[in-house]
């Protein structure tokens, strides 16, 4: 983003990550946790047409969770591409079309994000038997 950008978007940034008391503070005292949130709150303001989250929902509390899902939904309905990494199967069913499971860098399976996790379920307790 370009300065002049990032100034007309300062106030909707900081709201959204919810970090309107430590904005101010040197980044290097921000936590992992407010680190994410940050830069969450910058990608939704970007309007890409694709964009690479990782792990970005293991981040802030439920409220802030479901908060970032409903915008990436959002984001989702005008950008087109999300790639979105998680190990919450959840969080993968409920919000990708398809799904890739990597196993040790190999695909082990890919196609609809409920068979894929339900692949993985039943590959886990097999493992554990």
């Amino acid at each position: 983003m370009r300065k002049r950008d990032i100034d007309e978007r300062y106030d909707e940034i900081v709201e959204y990550a919810e970090l309107e008391d430590a904005i101010d503070r040197p980044m290097k005292t921000y936590s992992a946790g407010m680190f994410s949130r940050l830069a969450f709150s910058v990608a939704m303001n970007l309007d890409p047409d694709v964009l690479l989250l990782d792990e970005i929902l293991a981040v802030g509390d439920a409220s802030f969770q479901q908060k970032s899902l409903q915008a990436m939904r959002s984001l989702l309905g005008r950008a087109g591409t999300i790639l979105f990494v998680s190990h919450s199967l959840s969080s993968v069913e409920e919000f990708c079309d398809r799904a890739i499971w990597l196993d040790r860098g190999e695909i082990s399976a890919k196609g609809d994000s409920k068979d894929v996790v339900e692949a993985y379920r039943t590959s886990v307790v097999g493992s554990r038997e």
